[in-house]
């Protein structure tokens, strides 16, 4: 019994950052930028703007534009490495601003550019365990406002966006694949965010009150370019698909180059490699839902798809999994 993704919906933030206006601020050039990353726009959330204002924003839409009945969700997912509190839950928060059951339980999953495969794969216990009917997945996360403001390479990157996925119960077989290396974690972190590294007093960290993002892009390219091929021939095989077999390959969208690298040494055609970065960015643990949703709205993702998702990045985690849309 695997599972089934019903309804996405998507919450971009007015704030719509261009290449024009990194350029002035850098006293770069829009050409420069966009040869560097692939990227026309990304999204920054609002003053005061934290990921759960965002999920919730994503969730209300979903009920509206899907009729789903509240009291039908029975579990409910938050992914993201920006909550509220170290505690309570932020997903107990969600619940009751969202007006859920009380019948529902939380979990926050504190994971980034792998999360949502990582939910999907949470999702999919807990169905298929019979301890949930109706999962609601969110994601959401900030990462404008953990990149310095002198840091152009992050800030031309990175995109704020919230997203909510109805999941439920489907036909077939379904595995997934997951793995962790830990021995890069520094090569991309959030620093003084959390118990290790707190907040330094009178330091320019004053300007991130939400910890200090830093990247390592070429061990973090060369990671991913060297995991991720193997990810998905292993997929693949405990599947026993080969890429014909495949409609759409939806990964997490990371850079346009390094995707382009990955599709090449996989020798997955150009037409079943969806990519959307340019204009939406890295959104982190959204970037895969976003693209679902974009995918489906442009007619490029139809129903009953055979669909590779993979995720990858920041731990260094990775996962992926296969699922009939």
């Amino acid at each position: 019994m695997p599972i089934s993704i019903t309804h996405i919906s998507t919450y971009l933030p007015q704030n719509i950052i261009t290449n024009e206006q990194l350029a002035k601020e850098f006293n770069s050039s829009v050409e420069l930028i966009y040869k560097n990353t692939g990227i026309k726009q990304r999204y920054g959330s609002g003053p005061g703007e934290i990921p759960s204002d965002m999920a919730v924003k994503a969730a209300e839409q979903l009920f509206v534009t899907s009729k789903i009945d509240k009291k039908e969700i029975d579990f409910l997912i938050f992914c993201t490495e920006g909550f509220d509190h170290k505690g309570p839950s932020t997903s107990c928060l969600i619940q009751h601003r969202l007006g859920l059951g009380t019948h529902v339980g939380c979990i926050d999953l504190p994971y980034g550019c792998s999360g949502y495969v990582y939910g999907i794969g949470m999702a999919n216990a807990l169905l298929t365990s019979l301890m949930a009917t109706k999962v609601l997945f969110l994601t959401a996360d900030i990462p404008s406002k953990v990149s310095h403001k002198k840091d152009l390479e992050l800030r031309s990157i990175f995109s704020d966006i919230g997203t909510a996925t109805i999941i439920t119960k489907g036909e077939g077989e379904q595995h997934f694949i997951f793995g962790t290396d830990g021995g890069g974690y520094d090569n991309l972190i959030v620093d003084h965010s959390a118990t290790r590294n707190p907040q330094i007093e009178g330091s320019f960290l004053e300007d991130l009150p939400y910890g200090h993002m830093k990247m390592n892009s070429t061990e973090v390219f060369l990671f991913a370019v060297k995991r991720v091929p193997v990810l998905i021939e292993d997929i693949l095989k405990k599947h026993n698909y080969s890429i014909d077999d495949i409609d759409l390959f939806v990964f997490h969208q990371a850079s346009y180059f390094m995707l382009d690298v990955i599709r090449r040494k996989c020798k997955i055609p150009k037409e079943k490699f969806f990519v959307n970065i340019e204009n939406f960015g890295n959104s982190v643990s959204s970037t895969i839902p976003v693209a679902l949703y974009d995918a489906e709205q442009k007619g490029v993702l139809k129903k009953g798809m055979q669909v590779v998702l993979a995720g990858f990045g920041i731990g260094y985690s990775w996962g992926a999994t296969i699922i009939k849309y």
